[in-house]
């Protein structure tokens, strides 16, 4: 028997910490959780707006650690190589099954999971030696590629990038990795501007000035795409306003519903029509994006410690949702051991 202890989801803003024994199985897959990353998603969970997670769950799906034990019947996962994780299981007959919501995520010592399932759970395998917070980043950074994807992403433009946190920042961070002419990051958030990514292609703009500055200095129609990755209407209006000839637009992040409705654009369908712009939206990933981003990040081809601001024990999990709920942060770590 093993001892674990864990972080459960039990009502809006109440997790609590219980102490458990795991008796493995044949078939289980023992994970010893090295570093878990928060972002907006467990923020939902933890206010309660989100359905799929129910009392007692384990929360946390940006997984890095090691595996443990491994069952002997198969020769795929084997003892004392580093894993990372990333949330959506892929499953036919139910999309809705994730790390973090519909099973135990993160926020845990161990994570046991039938070795079966494991295998459908997008991942990356490697015998290196990693950084685990940074490989952590593997599950958000995979969102973003799948951004990318939607979007048909090419180099040699310029972009736009609406919301300047940790994806913002990942989408940046890609955005000159493929190859991008420059790239405007706005935010209205001086920290979030101020912290994280430096680069010669990178300008930061205050929200409030962004119109200006690309009237002002961009080439016409250099502006292929642009990337609304915060939670906000006015954004994505701006977004359709500041659009030029055959731009792509992408909606990476979801709106928060009033009185239980979701917000609706105000769509001039004209400037759509006449100057071609597409409009796509991105939400999860896939294995194939999860396999690309821990490449990209377990060897080196792209860093990302530059946006982890703050670390956190799991035992300080409320410190650091407040520190998530004060808009100063970029990515927060949660240690579970």
């Amino acid at each position: 028997m093993i001892k674990n202890y864990s972080l459960k989801y039990i009502k809006p803003r109440k997790l609590v910490f219980f102490n458990s024994k795991i008796n493995l199985k044949k078939d289980d897959v023992l994970i010893e959780v090295k570093s878990c990353g928060i972002c907006g998603s467990d923020l939902k969970i933890y206010n309660g707006k989100n359905r799929r997670v129910k009392k007692n769950r384990v929360i946390g799906h940006e997984i890095s650690g090691k595996i443990i034990k491994a069952p002997n019947n198969q020769k795929y996962f084997k003892s004392n190589s580093n894993i990372v994780l990333g949330a959506d299981i892929e499953n036919k007959k139910n999309r809705d099954l994730a790390l973090g919501h519909e099973i135990d995520g993160g926020f845990q010592k161990y994570l046991k999971i039938n070795y079966k399932l494991l295998q459908k759970t997008p991942h990356f395998i490697t015998k290196k030696k990693i950084d685990y917070d940074i490989a952590s980043l593997a599950e958000p950074l995979a969102c973003c590629l799948n951004g990318f994807e939607q979007i048909n992403f090419k180099p040699n433009f310029d972009v736009i990038i609406f919301g300047a946190g940790s994806i913002g920042q990942i989408i940046a961070k890609l955005c000159v990795y493929f190859k991008c002419r420059k790239v405007f990051l706005t935010d209205k958030n001086k920290f979030k501007l101020k912290k994280g990514i430096k680069n010669k292609k990178i300008i930061k703009i205050n929200f409030g000035q962004l119109k200006k500055r690309i009237n002002k200095n961009n080439q016409k129609d250099r502006i292929k795409f642009i990337f609304v990755a915060c939670s906000s209407l006015t954004a994505q209006n701006q977004a359709i306003d500041i659009a030029q000839n055959d731009t792509n637009i992408n909606f990476f992040a979801g709106l928060k519903q009033m009185n239980g409705k979701d917000p609706l654009l105000n769509i001039n369908s004209n400037k759509i029509h006449y100057k071609q712009i597409k409009i796509v939206g991105s939400h999860g990933s896939r294995f194939r994006h999860l396999k690309m981003a821990g490449d990209l990040l377990i060897n080196n081809k792209i860093k990302l410690g530059d946006i982890i601001s703050h670390v956190f024990n799991i035992k300080d999990y409320k410190k650091a949702f407040q520190k998530l709920i004060s808009g100063n942060s970029l990515k927060i770590i949660i240690k579970p051991n």
